[in-house]
Formats: C-alpha cells, structure tokens, sequence
C-alpha cells in the first residue's frame, strides 16, 4: 500500500517527465496529423498549380482528418524557402533548385533541409519569341526586354544560366519578372522582346500564344550550358512544330520533383504517394504531362544528395523501387 501511495504522490511528475520525453524523442514516439496541408506550385499558366490542385482534390477525397489545399506561389525558388520557414508542407521544385537549396549557393542564404518526395514530370526550360521578331537564337536577345519569369521562380536561375552560356552577362540585356502568362500577353502586345518558360510540355502560356502569333523556341549552345559550374543543366532539342514552328529550338531539361518537410508524419506521406501512383489519369487529365509521375531510385537520390521522406521510402520499398 505505502508503494500505491508513493506512485499516486509523485504521478502528477511522472506525467509530466513522460510528456516531455516524447517531445523530446521526436517523431519516432508519435508525429501528429497536420488538420491542414498546402502544397505550394506556381503560376496557373503552368503544369505545377493544375496538378498541385489535382492531388489536392485526390487526397481530400481517400484521406480523412486532413484538409489539402494547393497555393499558387512564385514558384521553385518561393517553395523552397516557404518549406524551409515552414509555411508549406510540400512544394514543387525544379531538382537544380532545390539542389541549391541544400547547398546553400545563391539565390539561397544557408542549407536548407528538405526530403525528397517523387518526380513530378520533366520540366523544360524554353526561351520563346514571337517569329516576326526575327529573333531565333539565345545570343539574339542582347539589348532585348526578357522575362525571366515570375520573382523567385525557377525560371530566374535557368534563364540566367543560359544567358551566360550565350555570353551574355547582366546588364547585356533588359529583365523583367512577369508570370508565365503575363509574359505571353506582353510578348503578345510587343511590351517585351521574349520570356523563358519552364513547365511541362506542352506548355500552355506558349500555347495561347502561339494561337494568336507565330512563334520561334529560341536555340542556345547545348556544349556551352553543359560546361558551366554548379549543378549540371542538360540541352536538348525542342521538337519541331509543338507550337506549330518551323524550326526546332532548344530546351532545358530538369525534372520537377515534389519536396517534403520533415517533420510530415511517415504513415501519411505514405498514403499521400501511394494515392498518388494509384491516381496517373486523374493527373493527366489536369496536365499532359501527368503520367510522368516516377519514383526516386535510391541511387538517384543519392546523386543529389537529398534524403527521402521515409513515407515514401516505404512506399517505394514495397513495390520494389527501393
């Protein structure tokens, strides 16, 4: 009895001892489930918000006690810092971005800790011009008013890497930062010479434009791009006549990869990423290049340096990815 009694006397400090232990001890002892999830993208015109939105809808409908929502933002380079100050719990990011985001390099200040999640689709980088302007190559676009793109998105970095690659530096040209559609409108009524693009092909800003003028993809130097320091961008040809050209221009290859917080609990990312797989149509049919859904191998990750949400490394590991 005088052992009940010493237990029932000090319980009100076991409990306490017991509460701050598990906070402590962090997510292995128990993650909570988030009430509200949000996914940030990036300018409608592009393929991020349709399918940013498409997951959401995905989500809210097989999981229960979370709501999903999906923010338009400036894009990777706001993702990534919206992930890392914590007001998101996913962003979609081109994987040179976040690579840079994890090193700490410029437009970045400090590392950033992110997981990975999966490829969302492969993203192309596309400088576009009206053809009339006579404008047909990267280097052509010396004095010209570009758009670089939304501030903070992806298109930023890209856009600047190809310029230099085409020798040109700042201040060779004139940058202004417009959304994905704002840039075709102003491209459109002659307020801007050319804009980058980056998103899943085909890209629908470019579309609308080229229904009302024909375009040129602008070319650029593959050899020279691929020879710059820092994370290595890819060229590839543009196909002829997406846009209804007459000749092929040149891409920037770089998957978008969904990014994850941390501190997201294990068991529902898991349910979010086999929802995901389960559900390709349904992101297809809110952008063509929804079925390119793929999952990280483990050696691809590692090439990036980047940790995998372990949700998804059991999702993964179950069906044999992994």
């Amino acid at each position: 009895m005088a052992q009940v009694r010493s237990l029932r006397k000090h319980a009100p400090w076991i409990a306490l001892l017991t509460a701050a232990f598990l906070v402590m001890a962090g997510p292995a002892f128990g993650q909570s489930t988030p009430k509200f999830v949000s996914i940030g993208t990036a300018s409608p015109a592009g393929a991020y918000y349709p399918l940013g939105v498409a997951m959401a809808d995905i989500w809210n409908k097989d999981i229960q006690g979370t709501h999903f929502s999906a923010q338009e933002t400036g894009g990777s380079v706001a993702n990534m810092n919206m992930l890392d100050n914590g007001q998101i719990e996913l962003g979609m990011a081109n994987e040179n971005i976040a690579w840079n985001a994890t090193q700490g390099n410029a437009p970045f200040k400090k590392p950033m800790k992110v997981d990975g999640g999966w490829v969302l689709n492969k993203s192309y980088a596309v400088f576009v011009a009206k053809a009339s302007s006579g404008i047909t190559t990267v280097a052509d676009l010396k004095g010209k008013k570009v758009s670089l793109g939304a501030a903070g998105s992806s298109g930023n970095v890209i856009a600047e890497r190809v310029l230099q690659s085409a020798g040109l530096s700042k201040g060779d040209y004139k940058p202004v930062y417009m959304g994905w559609q704002q840039s075709a409108d102003a491209i459109a009524d002659n307020s801007i010479d050319a804009a980058i693009m980056v998103g899943g092909q085909p890209f629908p800003a470019i579309e609308s434009l080229a229904v009302r003028t024909p375009v040129n993809i602008l070319k650029f130097d593959k050899a020279a791009l691929e020879s710059q320091k820092g994370f290595p961008l890819t060229g590839v040809d543009e196909p002829v006549g997406l846009y209804k050209t007459k000749e092929a221009g040149t891409a920037v290859l770089v998957r978008s990869i969904v990014y994850i917080s941390p501190s997201m609990p294990t068991d529902l990312v898991y349910k979010m990423v086999k929802d995901v797989f389960s559900n390709i149509p349904a992101l297809k049919s809110a952008h063509p290049s929804g079925d390119q859904a793929a999952l990280l191998s483990q050696s691809g990750a590692q090439h990036l340096g980047l940790t995998v949400h372990p949700g998804v490394v059991k999702y993964a590991k179950e069906v044999g990815a992994w």
